[in-house]
């Protein structure tokens, strides 16, 4: 029996201290491992900074004041009364009507005006007008046409909503004379000009018709006679340089 005493002592010593360590108060966790602010595990508990904050954060953090701004120069609400947009389709005619025997310049043959005037670092929205000739000038690419030279761009989609006149759009296919766009400081890389324009499609084209270009896919406008107007939104398909799209 006296041999089984030490052993006995032992014992009992481990099962106070087990006891005493279960009962013993654990350290508080900080509050972002309990509470997140996310969605994580499908768990709903909100942020433990919500409190505090003056502006509310949103789930998944889109918002937080830790992360860049997702549109740093979003344009405000902006609304465009469609009098507007045919009274400009008229300026824009008469506009073109004085220069049809001269050459374009700049990075188009187009002729540009009216209210819609949108520029950010990823998507741009102006309206433009193609003249249609009966005589053949110059084209950008040194072509002698009736036409404006096709334009290819890597860098950005074109969405074209037609505000005026008919014509034809001449999409896809390929640039039999294609050529990198120049300006002032040389060659822009991605963006191209030139004419005729081989195995691709025509799309009549009248006011209120839509079309999606994608990414360097050739297209040429053809207007009738009295031209036509368009209002165009080019988009960034994220990593091109923006201020190499034309």
């Amino acid at each position: 029996m006296k041999k089984l005493l030490p052993v006995v002592v032992i014992g009992a010593a481990l099962v106070g201290y087990m006891a005493g360590y279960a009962s013993k108060p654990s350290p508080q966790r900080a509050p972002e491992e309990v509470l997140t602010g996310h969605f994580d595990d499908l768990s709903m508990i909100p942020s433990a900074n919500a409190q505090e904050n003056k502006s509310e954060e949103m789930p998944f953090h889109f918002n937080s004041p830790n992360e860049p701004r997702l549109a740093p120069d979003a344009p405000p609400t902006t609304y465009w009364n469609i009098d507007d947009i045919r009274k400009a389709h008229t300026e824009l005619a008469e506009k073109a009507s004085k220069a049809l025997k001269e050459a374009g310049s700049g990075s188009s043959q187009s002729f540009g005006g009216g209210p819609v005037h949108i520029s950010t670092r990823n998507f741009s929205i102006f309206m433009l007008y193609r003249a249609h000739r009966e005589q053949p000038v110059m084209s950008l690419t040194k072509v002698n046409s009736v036409w404006d030279d096709a334009e290819q761009h890597a860098g950005a989609y074109d969405f074209y909503v037609i505000t005026g006149g008919t014509g034809e759009m001449i999409v896809g296919g390929k640039i039999a004379n294609r050529q990198n766009l120049q300006d002032k400081d040389g060659i822009i890389p991605g963006e191209y000009r030139g004419q005729p324009v081989i195995g691709a499609q025509t799309y009549k084209v009248k006011p209120g018709d839509w079309l999606l270009i994608p990414p360097d896919t050739p297209h040429q406008p053809k207007p009738d006679a009295g031209g036509f107007s368009y209002m165009i939104m080019k988009i960034n398909v994220g990593v091109y340089p923006w201020s190499l799209i034309r």
